[in-house]
């Protein structure tokens, strides 16, 4: 078994501008490190091995002529597989696209490569990201590290795993209703959505769905936030991304006086009990470190959620339907019964779902003049079985409330705000609980920084070591689990 890369961006980084270590010498080690772990847990669409040789040999050759080098010199990452990255393939987990090779990188890969970080392979999703699951007819089932029989949540679970496991330093992912939070939570990481506009979404089918966001992963906010620092900017081909405010995250600041308000359901979501009983131990962690924390939350309702779900449903549909209708037979019969009744809705319908969304905007806008965070869980529970399924957790129980398993959602109806998953220790089943922050908009400094407070007292927890024994079959598309 090789062994997993702990070290954070910033010693790598240094290390290699030092001469401690070369490029390549952390490049061979999370090359192996990746493969071991996908044999196990299956997190990679493509591992990468002579494209990020080549980058690091580049790095290194760099350094012996006396050329600075950047920020993330040698550091490796990966990138969720519907992401471009010129030269690697772009299958977004279904056979429609079985064969895409991207011919650009995205702008956010750009300025990563730029920085100096060596991308060492392309991570699994749900097909066209479309599940709180992370498996797909084309790349089969991804595991959870903490336990391999249940999923690391989706759709950027391979992301959560590569990072959750030491094969990479951070990975990146998207985000539309929580496919960066969710496995974060899952897996014991710390995720963000940062808010719109601040990271380039020149690779989305729709420049004007304003739900879509680039994320990162990491094991630490300072890797997080190290990785943020180069994505931020605007670009002009996202015009969301212009005249935005410069955001900076160093050093970081003091809670004390900070509004914090938590909410335990967001008023009507059905969460287990020991998830709430982490949230209450990481709102006492800020209250001892001096935040202001009371009890409240918008003035939000199920009603909001099931639009949000109308409305990622049509988006399947608009930019995916026609691609998958030519390999239906090969499609997740989920995700084809989404975009089959997605059709069905009326341009009006959608409309008439924009006023629950402006009166959701309305209702966070007052929320904000009395707090500056909404703390909340970021899941209902810990990881689920690999077999499960998004359409279970789309019911009411029998006192009104959703049933949903991520409280994320919602978050993406009003995305100028920033959200963060932070770990905050684990269920009676050993696996991970993750807390969630929200910030009033365009302040991902301000989620950060509480995140930094939790995670400086409850650390960042590493899976056990019980995976790398455990042999897996893992299913392809030809003996589907999950159908």
């Amino acid at each position: 078994m090789s062994e997993p890369l702990w070290d954070s961006a910033a010693t790598l980084a240094a290390d290699v501008k030092s001469g401690r270590r070369t490029a390549v010498s952390i490049a061979t080690q999370a090359l192996a490190r990746s493969r071991s772990v996908q044999k196990r847990l299956n997190c990679f669409a493509e591992i990468a091995d002579d494209y990020a040789l080549e980058a690091a040999s580049a790095i290194d050759q760099k350094r012996a002529r006396g050329l600075s080098l950047g920020p993330l010199a040698g550091v490796p990452i990966a990138i969720k597989d519907s992401t471009p990255v010129a030269g690697l393939g772009m299958r977004s987990g279904s056979r429609a696209y079985a064969d895409v090779v991207a011919t650009r990188d995205s702008v956010l890969v750009h300025r990563l490569r730029a920085a100096g970080a060596i991308i060492v392979g392309k991570t699994t999703l749900s097909e066209v990201a479309y599940s709180s699951f992370c498996d797909s007819p084309l790349t089969g089932v991804t595991r959870n590290p903490w336990n391999p029989d249940t999923t690391p949540g989706g759709s950027s679970g391979g992301s959560a795993v590569a990072v959750a496991t030491g094969c990479v330093t951070f990975a990146e992912g998207t985000d539309m209703g929580g496919s960066v939070r969710i496995p974060a939570s899952f897996t014991g990481l710390i995720g963000i959505k940062p808010s719109a506009g601040r990271i380039p979404n020149d690779d989305q089918p729709s420049l004007m769905d304003d739900i879509a966001h680039h994320g990162l992963l990491a094991r630490s906010s300072e890797d997080l936030v190290r990785g943020l620092t180069v994505a931020f900017g605007p670009d002009a081909t996202d015009p969301l991304t212009l005249g935005k405010a410069h955001v900076s995250f160093d050093p970081p600041g003091s809670v004390e006086g900070l509004r914090i308000a938590v909410s335990s359901d967001l008023g009507f979501f059905s969460v287990e009990p020991y998830v709430v009983e982490r949230l209450e131990a990481a709102a006492a962690i800020l209250a001892a470190a001096g935040a202001i924390v009371t009890r409240s939350a918008p003035e939000w309702n199920r009603g909001m959620a099931d639009a949000w779900v109308r409305h990622w449903h049509v988006h399947l549909a608009a930019h995916y339907g026609s691609d998958l209708q030519r390999v239906q037979d090969d499609v997740d019969p989920r995700l084809w019964s989404i975009i089959t009744n997605a059709k069905k809705y009326s341009a009006v319908e959608l409309k008439e779902d924009e006023h629950l969304r402006t009166l959701q905007w309305k209702r966070m806008a007052t929320f904000w003049e009395t707090a500056d965070v909404l703390l909340s869980p970021t899941m209902s529970r810990t990881a689920v079985a690999v077999e499960g399924d998004d359409a279970s957790y789309h019911t009411v129980t029998d006192d009104g409330r959703k049933h949903g398993l991520d409280l994320t959602s919602m978050f993406n109806w009003v995305p100028w705000c920033p959200a963060v998953s932070v770990p905050a220790g684990s269920g009676p089943d050993g696996l991970p609980v993750g807390v969630h922050i929200a910030a009033q908009p365009f302040r991902d400094d301000v989620a950060l920084n509480v995140a930094r407070v939790i995670e400086a007292a409850l650390g960042v927890p590493a899976p056990p070591d019980s995976w790398m024994d455990t042999a897996r079959v893992m299913t392809r598309a030809s003996s589907h689990a999950r159908r």
